[in-house]
């Protein structure tokens, strides 16, 4: 069946009530993230908090992604899901380290995913709670004019509203997952990076100073978007086919026969966008803690040790040079060094879980348990823990290979954009070219994968529902 008519038949099939139930309750949950996103805290100077971003640099504009402008607008939901994630890190880390939590997750099925799950919110909160509370108070140390009212009760009103939001938001994702479509964080960060893009797309066309330059540096950066979006689908869709034999008991006389080949599909990136959205999370974490405990860019900036860690999570933008003298040369080399540096920590981080994650997402222990019970083998593997050996190595191959992809994906865009600016500045005469429009440190690699993962994971579960409610509608084809 072509996928046109598989489209068609997904079209035809919403008129299914319960699917219908999960699409409203899902737009309803979206709209009202966005609404909470223009809903300022009480007693916040908005112009001044704004003014302080912006001097502030690339880590608050990095944050601001992932909230859907909730940050800029300092709303009740400004630390959005980032507490979920990173406490969804520490338990994944405790389950590996201790026993009792790995027993919980392997041998006490739903009902202990339910208790992780469980443990995992209430982590998520006391890690909301101190995010919020040393974040204000290094706010208020930093700029007090950013707070209108700087008592004790206002201090509370801003920490508790953070807590409040933070709460709600996880709960919204939780609910997306109960009734929507869709992994719940995914999907609100997914409508994140959206809720920005018009404002970045602008920001391109305030770069050239002409409307020429602008239409030339904005369409490249369009279709560079676009090739890198297709790349992205390709590689998700990619699978490794492991050739088995299914063997079926015919019931009939007292003969066992028939053989049917078929192949189990391995994908490249099992773990999906993860990885990414766990790497960024850990990798900026230090920094969150240190500008929590009052740590400002003049300490960073004279503590040799600080500012090592700071420029090694937020390199210095790197400027296309615009001659070959020795000072420009110079500082363009020292510049490219930190950025280099920065991705090669950031790869090995993705890297690092996308091991983690994708032994997580396929249990080699069940798949092998589900073979064994559906007379599958493995063409010349024998069943059992022959098996097992020859899945775990393959998940390692593939591991790599999609740890190494996804790296790439998220770390080659910005370097690729300052070759083709500095490519289109010496056509148009333009020497300092923005990384701040379509493509650059906004709508990176990874922010790519996160919108075709979670497009892609849509129209997975969409499908998988279909089928499971009715096959024959699904696949029947016309006559």
């Amino acid at each position: 069946m072509t996928t046109d008519v598989k489209l068609q038949k997904i079209y035809e099939s919403v008129q299914y009530k319960e699917l219908i139930d999960r699409i409203r309750f899902l737009i309803i949950a979206v709209a009202t993230f966005v609404l909470l996103t223009n809903i300022v805290i009480p007693g916040i100077n908005l112009e001044v908090w704004r003014e302080f971003i912006r001097s502030q640099g690339s880590l608050f504009t990095f944050f601001g992604i992932f909230t859907g402008g909730a940050l800029y607008n300092f709303s009740v939901i400004s630390l959005g899901i980032v507490p979920y994630i990173d406490a969804a890190i520490i338990m994944q880390l405790l389950i590996t380290a201790i026993p009792q939590l790995k027993s919980l997750q392997k041998d006490f099925g739903e009902e202990g995913r339910r208790k992780i799950n469980f443990y995992t919110k209430w982590l998520a909160i006391v890690i909301a709670t101190l995010q919020s509370f040393f974040a204000t108070s290094a706010l208020k140390k930093a700029n007090p004019a950013i707070f209108a009212d700087n008592s004790t009760l206002g201090f509370l009103i801003v920490v508790i509203s953070l807590i409040a939001g933070s709460v709600f938001v996880m709960w919204l994702a939780d609910q997306i997952n109960e009734k929507g479509i869709g992994n719940g964080s995914s999907i609100l960060i997914f409508v994140s990076i959206l809720f920005r893009l018009p404002s970045y797309i602008l920001e391109s066309f305030n770069v050239g100073g002409n409307i020429i330059n602008n239409v030339i540096i904005i369409g490249v950066q369009i279709l560079f978007f676009l090739l890198f979006i297709a790349f992205v689908s390709f590689l998700s869709l990619s699978i490794r086919k492991i050739p088995i034999m299914l063997t079926q008991r015919v019931v009939a006389g007292n003969k066992v026969v028939q053989q049917k080949s078929t192949f189990l599909p391995l994908p490249i990136i099992a773990a999906g966008v993860l990885p990414i959205i766990f790497a960024v999370a850990l990798f900026y974490f230090p920094i969150t803690i240190m500008q929590a405990f009052g740590v400002n860019q003049e300490t960073f900036a004279t503590n040799p040790i600080l500012k090592f860690i700071y420029q090694t999570i937020v390199p210095p933008h790197l400027v296309i040079p615009t001659d070959f003298k020795k000072e420009i040369l110079t500082s363009f080399l020292s510049t490219l060094g930190w950025n280099i540096w920065h991705s090669l920590i950031y790869g090995a981080l993705i890297i690092a879980f996308t091991y983690f994650y994708t032994f997580i997402v396929i249990n080699v222990d069940d798949l092998t348990e589900y073979l064994n019970k559906s007379g599958a083998v493995i063409r010349g593997i024998k069943p059992g823990q022959s098996t097992k050996n020859f899945l775990e190595n393959t998940l390692y191959r593939l591991s790599f290979i999609g740890g190494v992809a996804l790296a790439l994906i998220t770390i080659l865009p910005p370097y690729l954009m300052y070759i083709i600016n500095f490519i289109i500045s010496k056509i148009t005469g333009i020497q300092e070219l923005s990384m701040g429009g379509l493509v650059g440190m906004y709508i990176s690699g990874s922010s790519m994968l996160i919108i075709v993962g979670v497009v892609l994971d849509l129209l997975k579960q969409m499908n998988a529902y279909l089928i499971a409610v009715n096959p024959r509608e699904v696949f029947k084809t016309k006559k």
